[in-house]
C-alpha cells in the first residue's frame, strides 16, 4: 500500500496542536504509515468513509493520496495524540480552473470515536482551509452523505458559514456537476458543504 520509494512520498512533516485540555496532539503531514493504525482500528467505525472499508478500496484510496501529493494537489494530515493515531483529514482537488469556481479542494475527515468532541475536528478542518489556500483554493468543499447528521454537524460547526447543495437542488449552479459525479462516486445521496476561503472568491 505504501508507496515508500519515492523520497517526495515519504516527505512529511508535524505540526503540534491543542486540542484543549488533553495532551498536544501533533499534526503529521502525509505521513502514510500513520494512516494503516486507523485502517485497522476503526474502518468498521460507522464514521469511517463506507467506500473505504475494503482492504482493496482503502488500498487504493491511500495510493491516490499520495499520487495527489507527489503531483502537489493534495495532502494528508494525521492527529496523533504521543504515538497513537486519531484521526486524518485528507486534502485533495475537487475542481480547478473552473470559469466560475476557480479552484476547489474537497476536505474528508475521520476521527477516532475516543477524541471526538476534543477539538481534534476543528484542528483538523482549520488545517485543511489552511492547506486549501496554500494550494491556490478559493473554495473548501466537503461531500457528505446525507444519512451522516453527525459528520454535517461536526463540519457546520467548524464551518459556520458553509452552504450546502444536493445534486437535484437548482442553487446548486456551478457546483452541480460536481455533486452529481461525487454521489454517483459514493452510491448514494450525498450533499457538498462549501466554503469560500478568500473575501475575493468567485460567486456561486
Amino acid at each position: 500500500m505504501w508507496l515508500g520509494g519515492s523520497g517526495i512520498l515519504r516527505w512529511k512533516k508535524e505540526i503540534r496542536v491543542n486540542t484543549g485540555g488533553r495532551e498536544a496532539c501533533r499534526l503529521s503531514v502525509n505521513d502514510w504509515e500513520a494512516l494503516e493504525p486507523l485502517y485497522l482500528r476503526w474502518a468498521g467505525d460507522p464514521g469511517w468513509p463506507t467506500d473505504a472499508r475494503a482492504r482493496s478500496a482503502w488500498n487504493r484510496l491511500v495510493q491516490t493520496w499520495q499520487v495527489g501529493a507527489w503531483l502537489g494537489d493534495a495532502a494528508v494530515a494525521v492527529a496523533k495524540e504521543g504515538s497513537e493515531p486519531v484521526g486524518y483529514a485528507a486534502l485533495t482537488l475537487a475542481v480547478d480552473h473552473h470559469p466560475a469556481l476557480g479552484r476547489a479542494m474537497e476536505v474528508g475527515t475521520f476521527v477516532a470515536p475516543t477524541h471526538r468532541g476534543t477539538g481534534v475536528n476543528r484542528q483538523l478542518k482549520r488545517w485543511s482551509a489552511e492547506e486549501a489556500a496554500r494550494f491556490g483554493a478559493q473554495w473548501l468543499a466537503a461531500c457528505i452523505p446525507v444519512s451522516n447528521e453527525r459528520a454535517a454537524r461536526a463540519f457546520l460547526k467548524a464551518f459556520p458559514n458553509a452552504v450546502a447543495y444536493e445534486a437535484a437542488d437548482p442553487s446548486a449552479g456551478p457546483w452541480r456537476d460536481y455533486v452529481k459525479q461525487r454521489a454517483f462516486a459514493s452510491g448514494e445521496p450525498v450533499r457538498l458543504y462549501v466554503v469560500p476561503l478568500h473575501s475575493d472568491s468567485h460567486g456561486t
